[in-house]
């Protein structure tokens, strides 16, 4: 039997209807970002607009949203043991990878100078976040369909409040019965997501690890940040739910605020609002929601200044060698079965939680885990890094090109992949034989195949009108970890907290190849469990 059709059929009255509805409730309940600037000026910090989202929830099948909150915790513990094993970091990053991309190559720099001087403050904070889509080339039975990983996130994982927001907006139209009837709709079908308080909790928890009560967290965070409510509901969850107050400041200007305590490296802020002659706050976490990309570091100003954050005993929220441990290289290198069965067995947790946080990966966690890759291939001159290079340059359509960065905006699909590694060669010409190629600096990545004809119901950010396309979902699952390197030289981290926290669905029109909300091309949705 086929499955009901979707979305409901709505007359332009009730259309008109729930899209009022959305809107009063995300304006009223935060789901906002700043509106957009308008040259030269910044983005307005007086008014708001209603996020990007759909307005109806898009089914999603509900074995497939169950195996991927099953699997986060086994990344979450995955990524922990890379973090700490400094020779696969240095073997995977400190080769060609980081003489070719001179973003990777800075940041691979810090770490090995804070662990020659010696690391300050061993535990790592992981705020995560899991993306798949579904698999489903021509042909897939229904059922049949698989989850493939997308990458994985250890820096600035965004949006978790938001689509918190939007799942419960879905719900609210649900309970008060705005949308019309349907066999799909039911509120037991509609996830609650407590993304926005299991992220908040982790930093809280990180905190409580420091263990000076009147430290504050500290947000470091873009200029001009037009998601800054996504950011903003965390800092008061915080401190409704916890009592931890935080500190918010720019990454670029942020040096001009900040010392180290010459007797304990404790990290001092004194922010330019404080009052005259007050102390200086002691920073218990660093949350990163900037230094992702190389536009956070325009000068050597904030490569200095990401280096003295390093040398603190504050908990960063990455630490520099968590960062290094999300670039898709190590994706790449992770998706080889000899590879993942290298981290196997390791690790351990003293946490007195009951149940026990996931800590030492098993055979069965392992094959869970390379079931969820898809094919990812190195751009390197090995034979397979050269069979990789054939195939892209003479069947692209099937691939994707991605280089070592966050944020969207940055990968190249298809047809234009020849055209683009062909300009990398050019620029390699006088070369010497053995210096890398500007393309391993890259991955190739098989397309993942989204199931077709999957219609949604669209609206812009800060439009009153929907948008009915055929559209692809991606499924993100957030994740937290608190963990350090395990002592005795046993291998693996220690881990302290490993949890699954919540869930985002984003929705873009299938034209488009990137799914970056903050970048515009796509909106914040929740899963209809089929």
């Amino acid at each position: 039997m086929s499955p009901p059709s979707w979305p409901p059929s709505l007359s332009p009255v009730l259309e008109s209807h729930l899209l009022s509805l959305s809107s009063d409730y995300a304006l009223s309940h935060g789901l906002v970002l700043r509106p957009p600037a308008s040259a030269p000026n910044p983005p307005s910090t007086t008014s708001s607009i209603h996020a990007p989202y759909a307005l109806v929830p898009t089914p999603f099948p509900r074995t497939l949203f169950a195996q991927a909150k099953e699997l986060q915790p086994l990344y979450n513990a995955l990524y922990a043991h890379v973090t700490v094993d400094e020779p696969f970091l240095e073997r995977v990053l400190g080769g060609a990878v980081s003489k070719v991309d001179e973003f990777q190559g800075k940041l691979l720099e810090i770490w090995k100078v804070v662990r020659k001087e010696g690391i300050k403050q061993p535990l790592h904070l992981g705020l995560f976040r899991s993306d798949y889509l579904i698999h489903s080339p021509a042909g897939t039975e229904v059922g049949k369909e698989e989850i493939k990983q997308v990458e994985f996130n250890t820096i600035s994982s965004s949006f978790g409040a938001l689509a918190t927001k939007v799942g419960e907006m879905h719900r609210y139209l649900q309970k008060s019965a705005s949308y019309p009837i349907h066999s799909l709709l039911s509120l037991e079908n509609l996830p609650i997501n407590n993304a926005l308080k299991g992220l908040a909790a982790g930093l809280a928890a990180g905190h409580k690890a420091y263990g000076v009560s009147s430290a504050k967290i500290l947000f470091v965070v873009q200029d001009n940040e037009r998601n800054a409510f996504d950011q903003r509901a965390l800092e008061w969850e915080l401190e409704e739910s916890h009592g931890v107050s935080i500190l918010r400041l720019p990454f670029s200007s942020l040096h001009t605020y900040t010392t180290l305590s010459p007797t304990t490296n404790a990290l001092l802020i004194t922010p330019p609002h404080s009052p005259p002659d007050a102390p200086p706050t002691e920073i218990s976490v660093i949350y990163f929601r900037s230094g992702y990309t190389p536009t956070d570091y325009p000068s050597q100003t904030q490569w200095d200044l990401r280096l003295l954050l390093e040398r603190s005993t504050a908990i960063k929220c990455p630490t520099i060698a968590l960062q290094l441990a999300g670039a898709k290289k190590v994706q790449q290198v992770l998706a080889s079965p000899g590879e993942i069965n290298g981290f196997l067995n390791k690790g351990n947790t003293t946490s007195t939680l009951e149940p026990k946080p996931t800590s030492a990966l098993t055979p069965t966690d392992a094959a869970k885990l390379l079931t969820s890759f898809t094919g990812i291939y190195p751009l390197d001159t090995t034979p397979e890094g050269l069979k990789a290079l054939h195939t892209a340059l003479t069947t692209p359509e099937k691939f994707v090109l991605k280089p070592q960065r966050e944020g969207g905006g940055n990968n190249i699909y298809r047809g234009d992949i020849p055209g683009f590694l062909n300009e990398l060669e050019a620029k390699d010409v006088g070369k010497e034989d053995g210096e890398p190629r500007g393309r391993e600096g890259y991955i190739l990545m098989d397309l993942i195949e989204p199931p077709v004809n999957q219609i949604g119901l669209m609206v812009k950010a800060g439009e009153d009108t929907a948008r009915e396309a055929d559209i692809v979902s991606e499924l993100g699952v957030y994740g937290v970890a608190l963990f350090k390197e395990r002592e005795g030289g046993e291998g693996g981290a220690e881990i302290l907290v490993n949890e699954t926290v919540g869930h985002l669905l984003r929705t873009k029109g299938r034209e488009s190849d990137e799914g970056g909300v903050a970048v515009g091309f796509s909106v914040i949705d929740s899963p209809l469990l089929v």
